[in-house]
């Protein structure tokens, strides 16, 4: 080090660079970006594609607040109104009853509505509705949620049972491409399941009620609005005529590392806008229930073994831990009784 001479006045200090970006500030809704980072932390197996949630997000959220914010917000406009949701994926081979990522989140979301008020049916697949009504029973909600069995002649008809909703949920429903296909995760086509699910989505489109979607790969409805863009995030060696992604768009899409998590993920956010802990699931619960569906035939994505005890390749305990941690952020954020008071006041004033 070399030393000034004595009595050298000391360097003038260098001025600080312009800054690239702008000064950091606090996040406005810390507790739902929270819930948002949740939703889209990625566990994935190596026999599914990873690094894609977050970029869907993304395009998904834009410049706008978080996406469980708005969501929950959405749907607390519209509490005390009929809600379809519609969720199931069925498969011959692989889910010949049923995939458990979709109907427990549904019925998690379906819990939430109907305890803030909302006449909620959940519309299944025939091939789903013994362990679906198993789980509902347990649940407690056998009377308070109504199934109804996909079973439409044409899309009329399902177009006409969706104008009796004021607002349409999709969740992991496998929708269609540009040219009306659907597809697994690796291409491989479905011809089997309700071929009418994104009539109810459309219809409520036509007619201004709300939809949203919550689907975790992009072959589900909800990603019409993003596909275009979201087209190098095919998996890859996948080649589908129609293009991977599903055409049908929505109001609100979450893409979540796993649906039913992504679920989980709205039902914190309603929790903590209409200022109620018990409308979050906690981890014990949402292990009972994906227990029950799996006992009553519903099978995990994500990995071949059949008896696999999880959700989407993701082993039970750290499926219920995520949840537990969704609670959490619940809890902590009703601490804060001033923040709590001014987000129930912004609700209704949220942008699209």
């Amino acid at each position: 080090m070399t030393s000034l001479p004595k009595g050298a006045p000391m360097p003038a200090r260098p001025e600080p660079l312009p800054r690239s970006q702008p000064e950091p500030q606090p996040e406005s809704l810390p507790a739902f970006e929270s819930l948002d980072r949740l939703a889209t932390v990625e566990m994935r197996p190596p026999t599914s594609p990873s690094g894609i949630v977050g970029p869907f997000y993304d395009l998904a959220r834009g410049d706008g607040p978080p996406l469980t914010y708005r969501i929950a917000a959405a749907l607390l406009a519209r509490r005390g109104t009929p809600t379809l949701i519609v969720t199931g994926l069925v498969d011959t081979v692989r889910f010949p009853h049923g995939e458990i990522d979709g109907p427990i989140g549904s019925l998690a979301l379906a819990r939430c509505l109907s305890l803030l008020g909302s006449e909620v049916t959940v519309a299944i697949d025939q091939e789903a509705r013994t362990p679906v009504q198993a789980i509902l029973e347990q649940a407690g909600l056998a009377s308070s949620v109504r199934v109804h069995v996909a079973s439409f002649a044409d899309a009329d008809a399902a177009r006409g049972f969706a104008d009796g909703f004021d607002t349409v949920v999709a969740v992991e429903k496998l929708g269609r491409n540009s040219l009306g296909g659907r597809h697994l995760i690796w291409g491989t086509p479905v011809d089997v399941g309700d071929p009418f699910a994104d009539e109810y989505v459309l219809a409520a489109t036509e007619r201004g009620a709300l939809t949203v979607a919550v689907g975790d790969n992009g072959n589900e409805i909800g990603f019409g609005a993003i596909a275009s863009a979201a087209a190098p995030l095919t998996p890859p060696g996948v080649r589908v005529d129609g293009g991977f992604f599903a055409a049908t768009a929505v109001d609100h899409l979450l893409p979540a590392s796993v649906s039913n998590l992504g679920c989980y993920a709205v039902a914190a956010a309603l929790a903590i806008l209409a200022d109620d802990a018990d409308l979050a699931l906690p981890g014990a619960t949402v292990r009972r229930w994906t227990e029950l569906g799996l006992a009553a035939g519903l099978r995990s994505g994500g990995v071949d073994d059949p008896a696999f005890q999880g959700d989407d390749g993701v082993p039970l305990r750290y499926v219920a831990a995520h949840a537990e941690l969704l609670a959490g952020v619940v809890h902590q954020a009703l601490l804060d009784r001033p923040r709590i008071e001014a987000l129930r006041e912004s609700v209704g004033r949220v942008p699209a």
